[in-house]
């Protein structure tokens, strides 16, 4: 099995950090992925439904989670579900991905019912855009204001937010932007759309081979010094927050 990348343990550890004392509930997943994220939930508890734009991500969180399916479900299309249904809605490193974010943000809101959290994390940070948020299909990074924007104009109120990964992500970022070179040495030939569904399932060769040498746990200690900085904006990610309304 590879390695985690750096930012993938940074962010578990601070998505922990904020959920700590949430109690467990029903959650829908959009843009799941592999169903990594959902499986650290149900392993604390919760249950949940899942779905993913990628038919073969679908497939893949569907075979995790064989034998589980009473606490674990996968749908193929969103509006299979019933609205106002969830305790809970997630998107890890989804929205970024999406042209209107808004519009897509109030369609998963609807399932959610009301008074229920969302839970979002996102990469941060327009001026920090590169060749590897190109090459997985990102097109934006966000600030703090524009974020809340978003939210309150899906439907949600008492929104709160850290920042995350700071420093070891300005080191990891620059040097995965530099062995990328360009989005064409990443995922070559793919549309945007299928780019941002093959980078939840697998890395490009050039950062798997890198993973090799550093990654997993050898960053665990930068999730205990990220902590002294969620409440500036210096680190590479947003997990956030809210209440629908």
């Amino acid at each position: 099995m590879s390695r985690k990348q750096p930012k993938l343990v940074l962010r578990e550890a601070c998505i922990a950090d904020v959920t700590s004392g949430w109690p467990t509930g029903r959650f829908f997943e959009a843009g799941a992925g592999t169903g990594h994220m959902a499986s650290l939930f149900l392993d604390r508890g919760f249950t949940g439904v899942a779905h993913d734009l990628g038919a073969s991500s679908r497939d893949l969180i569907r075979a995790r989670f064989k034998g589980y399916e009473q606490r674990m479900a996968v749908v193929d299309d969103v509006d299979e579900l019933s609205d106002a249904s969830f305790d809970y809605l997630f998107a890890f490193e989804v929205l970024e991905h999406i042209e209107d974010d808004v519009a897509v943000l109030s369609r998963w809101a609807s399932k959610l019912r009301p008074g229920g959290r969302l839970l979002v994390s996102v990469p941060a940070h327009q001026r920090k855009f590169g060749a590897s948020d190109a090459m997985v299909g990102h097109v934006r990074r966000y600030e703090r204001k524009q974020l809340c924007d978003v939210f309150e104009r899906a439907g949600f109120r008492d929104i709160g937010m850290v920042n995350y990964g700071w420093p070891i992500t300005e080191l990891t970022r620059t040097v995965s932007n530099r062995l990328i070179g360009s989005p064409q040495q990443g995922f070559d030939g793919l549309s945007a759309e299928e780019c941002s569904i093959r980078s939840a399932q697998a890395k490009p060769p050039v950062i798997t081979r890198l993973l090799k040498v550093a990654g997993g746990n050898m960053f665990v200690p930068f999730t205990w010094i990220q902590r002294a900085f969620y409440r500036t904006d210096l680190g590479d990610g947003l997990v956030a927050w809210a209440t629908r309304r």
